[in-house]
């Protein structure tokens, strides 16, 4: 049975299924859904938000809130997807999102991808820019922040891979300043291996805890660079703690079937990449930078030091931490903080 409409409520035995084509199931528990449409823009660097720029090229997207029976407001947690089709997460929001919602947690699935025609950009991140994906996130921060089933003041983010570079660099007050969402921020950040790569030149965080999780082998996005960010924020008095999963790979949520992604591009080789105070990403001693436009930078990155083919492999022991580590953390962070 497939169930296609605006607002339900189900029993978890059944699939659920929209036009956006993943689902959430589980045995136990009963859930509301809601199609929630968002009117987002697409800027191509942080500069263009930092001068107040990027409601540039509308577009429209979308997602599926997903809670629990019962008055708000409620706490709510966005999960971002990462390179792969929102779709290919689905197993694993079939485990998570009861799991949150059981919890109390009104639970978002953003889908940046299907309304653009995108089916993925782990060959090609020229598709889609890092600040389109963080309009995106604050978009859907602002959309949930109006409904009145929803506690504004208690909304966190979680993603995966690019969705995890968005759960981690929405922290940045300075998106929080440029009025992404009418000055809102997130009261909670868990980032599942993120590239930490790109790292602000001058840390100015909103300060709310963040929690990292990583993969100690992961070639996509090595895990080193996230150890030495949390430091450096720890360093500078913010409420950062990080996870690294022993001989985990990336992707360790996702039973791909296979253990290479021969198209999949790493820039792992490529060192530190630094966001500068004027919004603009550099790398490489300045050869490359979004000043050239993020089409421009992806491709001088790409052909100076990026490389294909990384290992995706899931790790059942990771998987099950990471599942009750996300519901803990904001069940901690956002349903027992008063």
């Amino acid at each position: 049975m497939k169930l296609i409409i605006g607002l339900l409520s189900i029993c978890f035995t059944i699939m659920i299924s929209y036009h956006s084509a993943y689902a959430v199931e589980s045995n136990t528990g009963t859930i509301n859904q809601r199609f929630v449409k968002i009117d987002t823009f697409t800027p191509d660097n942080f500069t263009e938000i930092y001068r107040n720029e990027w409601k540039i090229k509308p577009t429209e997207i979308s997602g599926i809130l997903y809670f629990p029976n019962g008055d708000g407001p409620l706490p709510a947690v966005i999960l971002y997807h990462g390179s792969g089709h929102p779709r290919i997460l689905e197993p694993w929001f079939n485990e998570l999102v009861p799991g949150l919602v059981g919890a109390g947690i009104a639970t978002f699935v953003l889908d940046s991808y299907t309304s653009r025609g995108i089916l993925g950009t782990a060959s090609d991140q020229t598709k889609l820019s890092k600040a389109a994906r963080l309009v995106d996130a604050f978009q859907a921060l602002k959309k949930l922040a109006s409904l009145p089933m929803i506690d504004e003041n208690k909304i966190g983010i979680s993603g995966y891979s690019f969705g995890g570079i968005v759960a981690m660099v929405s922290a940045d007050m300075r998106l929080v300043d440029a009025g992404l969402a009418d000055g809102k921020k997130f009261a909670a950040h868990l980032p599942v291996y993120p590239s930490c790569q790109a790292q602000f030149r001058t840390l100015k965080l909103t300060g709310v805890p963040m929690l990292f999780l990583v993969g100690e082998l992961d070639d996509y996005a090595p895990a080193k660079y996230c150890v030495a960010y949390v430091e450096r924020m720890v360093r500078q008095g913010y409420n950062a703690t990080i996870k690294v999963y022993p001989d985990a790979y990336h992707s360790w949520i996702i039973n791909y079937g296979i253990s290479r992604c021969n198209s999949c591009l790493t820039f792992g080789d490529c060192g530190l990449l630094y966001i500068e105070d004027d919004g603009h990403e550099v790398a490489l001693n300045g050869k490359a930078t979004t000043r050239d436009g993020w089409k421009q930078y992806v491709i001088t990155l790409s052909l100076s030091c990026g490389k294909r083919g990384v290992t995706l492999r899931v790790d059942q022991r990771a998987r099950q931490d990471t599942l009750e580590t996300t519901i803990n953390f904001f069940s901690k962070t956002l349903v027992s903080q008063n």
